[in-house]
C-alpha cells in the first residue's frame, strides 16, 4: 500500500479499471464510473432530500421566529434548535452525502492522476522500467508515460500487454491533459469542461435551493446566493487546474443529482409533527380549562 488513501484509492481502481475493460473507453468509464457511485449513495441523498423537505415545511414557523428574536440572536439559535428537535430535523442532515464525496473526488483524481497505478494495475518496480526505458524522467508522470506507451509497444512487450494500454480521447478530447488558460487559448473546445462543471454546480445549487425552501428565509437566502455564486467558480477552476476528466466526472455528477433531486421531490413524502408555538400552546390549555 503506498499511501492511507489506498484504502479507497484502490478498490475504486479496480471497479474503474472493470467498468474500461467492459466498454472500452476512458469517457464512458468515468461516466459509468459516476453514475454507480451516485447510485450507492442513493440512500445518503434520500436522507438528505427528506431533511430539505422538512425543512422547507416549518419554514414559514423558522420565519416567525426571526420576526420575533430577530434583535436576540442567542434566543433566535436556541428556539431555532429546539423547533428543528421537535421538527424531527436534522439542520446537519444535508452534509453528509457531501462530505463522502470529497475522499471519492481525491481518489478519482488520484486514479486518473496515476492510470498506471490504479487503471492498468502496474507495480512501482514495472513503472519504474518502463520510464527508463521511455526516457527515465524523474518524477514520473504516469499520465504522460501510459500516452507515450502506445507507440512503443517493442521496447514493452516483455513487461506489459498491449491489451492494458489505455485511451484517452473521448469525442476528440483528450481527458488525460490539463484544459489550463493557455491550453484552452489553443484549444478552444476544452473551454466547455470547466464551462460545464461550474454551470452543473449552479444549477444543483438552484435546485437544491428551491426545494429546501431556504431562499424563503432572508438570512438563509444570503447565505445561499454567496455560496451558489463561489462554488460553481471554484468548481470550474478545478476542473482547469486538474486533468479533464475530473471535470466530466463533476458535469455527469451534477446532472445525475439535479435529475435525482426532482425525482425524490415528486416521490418522497415526510410528515412534519405539528408545532404549536407557546401562544397557540397557551390558548389550547385555557380551551380545556374552561371544559
Amino acid at each position: 500500500m503506498n499511501s492511507v488513501f489506498d484504502i479507497i484509492n484502490v478498490p475504486l481502481g479496480y471497479l474503474f479499471r472493470g467498468i474500461y475493460t467492459f466498454v472500452g473507453s476512458y469517457g464512458w468509464t468515468i461516466i459509468l464510473f459516476t453514475i454507480i457511485i451516485k447510485l450507492i449513495l442513493v440512500p445518503l441523498n434520500i436522507k438528505q432530500q427528506k431533511s430539505m423537505k422538512k425543512t422547507q415545511a416549518i419554514q414559514p414557523r423558522l420565519m416567525k421566529l426571526q420576526e420575533k428574536y430577530g434583535q436576540d440572536k442567542e434566543k433566535l439559535s436556541q428556539e431555532t434548535m429546539k423547533l428543528y428537535q421537535e421538527a424531527g430535523v436534522n439542520p446537519m442532515g444535508g452534509c453528509l452525502p457531501m462530505l463522502i464525496q470529497f475522499p471519492i473526488i481525491i481518489a478519482l483524481y488520484n486514479i486518473i492522476r496515476k492510470p498506471m497505478s490504479y487503471v492498468m494495475m502496474l507495480s512501482k518496480e514495472v513503472i519504474g522500467i518502463i520510464n527508463e526505458r521511455l526516457g527515465g524522467v524523474e518524477p514520473i508522470d504516469q499520465i504522460g508515460l501510459a500516452k507515450s506507451m502506445g507507440g512503443s509497444m517493442d521496447k514493452l512487450s516483455d513487461v506489459v500487454s498491449e491489451s492494458a494500454l489505455i485511451n484517452f480521447d473521448f469525442f476528440g478530447f483528450d481527458l488525460s491533459v490539463t484544459p489550463t488558460f493557455n491550453f484552452i487559448m489553443q484549444n478552444w473546445q476544452y473551454a466547455l469542461i470547466p464551462i460545464l462543471a461550474g454551470l452543473t454546480t449552479y444549477l444543483v445549487s438552484v435546485v437544491s435551493t428551491k426545494i429546501s425552501g431556504t431562499g424563503a428565509n432572508p438570512d438563509a437566502a444570503g447565505s445561499m446566493k454567496t455560496m451558489n455564486t463561489i462554488f460553481p467558480f471554484m468548481t470550474a477552476w478545478f476542473a482547469i487546474t486538474l486533468p479533464a476528466g475530473l471535470g466530466l466526472y463533476w458535469t455527469i455528477s451534477n446532472l445525475f443529482q439535479i435529475g435525482q433531486m426532482f425525482v425524490l421531490n415528486k416521490v418522497l413524502k415526510v410528515e412534519v409533527p405539528t408545532i404549536l408555538s407557546e401562544d397557540e400552546k397557551h390558548f389550547r390549555e385555557r380551551k380545556k380549562k374552561k371544559k
